[in-house]
């Protein structure tokens, strides 16, 4: 069953206007807290134990699925290219931030036990490039874990015509099967789906669960898809 994402600190959203502030508080509307729900249940599911591990959130944004990764002594930290991001991940991440691309992470190679990318190779400019960088900073036996868009499951056919404007416009989607070629490289990969319905409706609150568990049956029609890498020792 899904459950509610933990209270988050807050940052203080009146400091700040625009952009990160429309993203942040996204999340606090009917289908934008329900989807954190999910993606953030998988993600944790994905990364498997979390408490006492070195915890990389690459394209960190405001925090929101950085902070359910602070479990334990888990030092956690974050990386955006957005000042104004980082500026709200940092209530969130009090073992700080830093402001970079993933395609060029400001850390020596095997510096992290998990690395957590969640919607980020829709916009860089090399996919390959970011995930061999996320492989590099993981050390030998982590894991990597990618969170991806799925335009074809029912979330995304029913918001097709808004994901081919505003800040999607330019975005690439990745299927299941180019999200497995990314990772082979790198380890061993695996694809799961999460996020079945298309959208917020009346009872979304009783059926989603239900969703989430028939789902299982048929994960390329999530419109979440979780790539999981378990890296390869050097050879």
């Amino acid at each position: 069953m899904t459950t509610a994402p933990a209270p988050q600190p807050r940052p203080p959203t009146a400091e700040w206007t625009g952009a990160a502030v429309d993203y942040d508080s996204w999340f606090d509307k009917r289908w934008g807290h329900h989807a954190l729900a999910v993606e953030s249940a998988a993600v944790l599911r994905a990364a498997g134990a979390v408490a006492d591990r070195r915890v990389l959130d690459a394209g960190c944004g405001t925090g929101r699925f950085s902070a359910p990764l602070v479990i334990g002594d888990a030092t956690v930290v974050g990386v955006d290219p957005d000042h104004d991001m980082l500026a709200m991940a940092r209530y969130r991440l009090p073992a700080g931030c830093a402001r970079a691309v993933v395609e060029h992470l400001p850390f020596p190679a095997d510096s992290f036990d998990l690395t957590v990318a969640v919607t980020v190779l829709e916009v860089v400019t090399d996919p390959a490039l970011a995930v061999a960088e996320l492989a590099r900073v993981t050390g030998d036996g982590g894991r990597i874990v990618i969170g991806a868009l799925n335009p074809h499951s029912p979330w995304g056919l029913a918001n097709r015509r808004r994901l081919r404007a505003g800040v999607w416009c330019h975005a690439r989607f990745l299927s299941p099967g180019a999200l497995r070629t990314l990772g082979a490289p790198h380890g061993e990969s695996a694809v799961h789906g999460a996020l079945y319905a298309p959208g917020a409706f009346p009872g979304l609150t009783a059926v989603g669960p239900l969703l989430e568990c028939a789902g299982r049956l048929a994960p390329r029609w999530g419109a979440f898809q979780v790539l999981i890498i378990d890296k390869h020792p050097h050879r």
